[in-house]
């Protein structure tokens, strides 16, 4: 079921069928019940079952991808709505109270679920949410760092709690530790 992601998405993002659609997955809804009604205590009827709730899955996921690819517009508009999020949560310091940004906060606060902004995110970028969210980190880091803040003063204005896990992100993102960052 982990391959159908868009059953985690809050109710707003639904599947929107066309009616036929609505009849095809009605349909096969219709056969299940008729075959447990029929096949009760069949042996077989748990595999019958399976293959017409894979089918109901598949017409689903057809549904979604189609949903998504015409999706272009709102995604670079949830993309600046994101950026836009990111911008003000650092205005208002945030982060020195609730550290750096989640997915899940940033979620919440865009009204989707974290699965769907994260879907999203890599529809509009083909990265993650999270990578996202740790880039823009990072390049406030840099301009930190060039500004003259020490790493341990980058990392708590940025809302690490702990300066390795900076450390870490930053070289993840660069290639580069901050401390090799500012030699060069």
């Amino acid at each position: 079921m982990e391959e159908y992601g868009f059953f985690s998405y809050y109710s707003s993002h639904s599947l929107e069928m066309t009616p036929t659609e609505w009849d095809r997955v009605s349909l096969l809804i219709g056969q299940m019940r008729k075959e447990v009604q029929d096949h009760e205590d069949s042996p077989a009827l748990r595999g019958v079952l399976h293959g017409y709730l894979h089918v109901i899955l598949e017409y689903c996921n057809r549904i979604f991808l189609r949903q998504t690819a015409f999706g272009d517009k709102d995604s670079s508009d949830m993309l600046k709505r994101f950026h836009q999020l990111l911008i003000d949560y650092y205005s208002e310091n945030k982060q020195l109270s609730l550290g750096v940004p989640s997915v899940q906060y940033c979620a919440s606060e865009l009204a989707y679920s974290p699965r769907y902004l994260g879907d999203m995110i890599h529809q509009a970028t083909s990265g993650t949410a999270i990578g996202y969210i740790h880039s823009f980190v990072v390049e406030r880091g840099k301009s930190l760092l060039m500004h003259g803040l020490n790493v341990s003063e980058t990392a708590h204005l940025l809302g690490f709690g702990y300066t390795h896990h900076f450390n870490r992100i930053f070289k993840k993102v660069t290639g580069l530790t901050p401390s090799e960052f500012l030699a060069k």
